[in-house]
């Protein structure tokens, strides 16, 4: 007989899509940048016709896929859940192309919590799990959620933790 697994229920908060938009403003930001220095080598250096021809193509069709890049990381955002209970860790992602993941915790190895600048501005931590089969990750927990679920997991999981 199957057991019947709920589907996990908690959303990232809005302060997580405000991160991830930042984060690909500043990738966006980044290939422009190195546009513009292949252009002034292109002046510069004088090169053949052609190579300002095909970097003005890739250019014009960069600029789309930054748009697009967007509404995926919002449309991504709205389907992203996660939950935990005493036998699993679920994640749920994606819009398009959905993934769903049930964690069991007895499987857990380690989980840790990691944060980098554009997390550390809007209080916010990235929960990471491992397993012996790969690596997961909860993005953009407010700190206190973050610290509670790797506790909890840790809990469960009877698995050591490394304090960050």
């Amino acid at each position: 007989m199957q057991a019947q697994v709920k589907g996990p229920q908690h959303k990232l908060p809005k302060e997580s899509l405000r991160v991830q938009v930042i984060g690909d403003v500043i990738f966006d930001v980044v290939v422009l940048l190195i546009f513009a220095v292949l252009f002034g080598l292109d002046l510069y250096f004088d090169w053949p016709s052609w190579i300002g021809f095909v970097l003005l193509v890739l250019l014009i069709i960069s600029i789309p896929f930054g748009f697009i890049g967007y509404f995926a990381t919002v449309i991504n955002h709205r389907n992203w859940r996660y939950d935990m209970d005493e036998e699993y860790v679920q994640l749920k992602q994606g819009a398009w192309f959905q993934k769903d993941q049930l964690i069991p915790v007895t499987k857990i190895q380690s989980v840790e919590t990691k944060q980098g600048p554009l997390l550390r501005k809007y209080k916010l931590r990235e929960v990471e799990i491992e397993t012996m089969a790969g690596d997961y990750s909860i993005p953009g927990l407010p700190e206190k959620d973050a610290y509670a679920l790797r506790n909890e997991i840790a809990a469960y999981a009877k698995a050591k933790e490394e304090d960050d």
